[in-house]
């Protein structure tokens, strides 16, 4: 069961929004940097994630991001970390515009070392909860999966959301094309998942 709390705890490292048995999910802070650097520059990562995350992932890339996180209003990208705070990946929300704007679109990567362990799935589901509590007027939440991306669909699929169609060859990820997958979160379903 995930924890949901809203207060600061101290003033370099933010307070969790959710806190769950595997992780906790929180703003990010700069010294978040390294740790993030480090666990995003892997191959394994890149491969299934839009070319706007960089290859390679260096120190800058991750300062680059956490800047632009931490200045986004609403703030909808946090860092997961293990449960002794450790930075292990990341979690947002694009919203989306005009007829899609109760629609936004689910993104998250876990470094390579937690990988198999759970981490994703509770992040996962206890950020789609947090989302749909913090943002009444949020329909639904949506992700596109790469179609070699089984891991993720596995996420997806064990924490309630359904897989909703398919664009063939809608990817083309260095020199390979696949397809995507798109799978859907409502509001309702997940209420019924909290």
């Amino acid at each position: 069961m995930a924890t949901i709390v809203s207060e600061s705890t101290t003033e370099s490292t933010p307070a969790p929004i959710v806190t769950t048995d595997k992780c906790l999910i929180r703003a990010y802070a700069l010294s978040d940097a390294q740790a993030l650097a480090d666990a995003g520059n892997h191959p394994e990562i890149v491969a299934y994630m839009r070319d706007t995350f960089p290859n390679p992932y260096t120190l800058e890339s991750a300062n680059f991001w956490i800047d632009f996180a931490l200045k986004m209003d609403p703030m909808v990208n946090f860092v997961i970390c293990t449960l002794d705070g450790t930075p292990a990946g990341g979690i947002g929300l694009k919203p989306q515009n005009d007829v899609d704007s109760r629609n936004w679109e689910l993104g998250y990567w876990v470094a390579m070392d937690h990988w198999g362990k759970g981490v994703a799935t509770s992040a996962a589901k206890a950020f789609s909860l947090w989302a749909f509590k913090q943002f009444p007027d949020l329909l639904r939440i949506e992700a596109g999966v790469f179609s070699d991306n089984t891991g993720s669909m596995k996420v997806l699929e064990r924490i309630g959301f359904t897989k909703e169609g398919v664009k063939r060859r809608a990817i083309y990820k260095k020199g390979k094309i696949m397809d995507l997958a798109i799978y859907g979160l409502l509001r309702e379903e997940a209420e019924r998942l909290g």
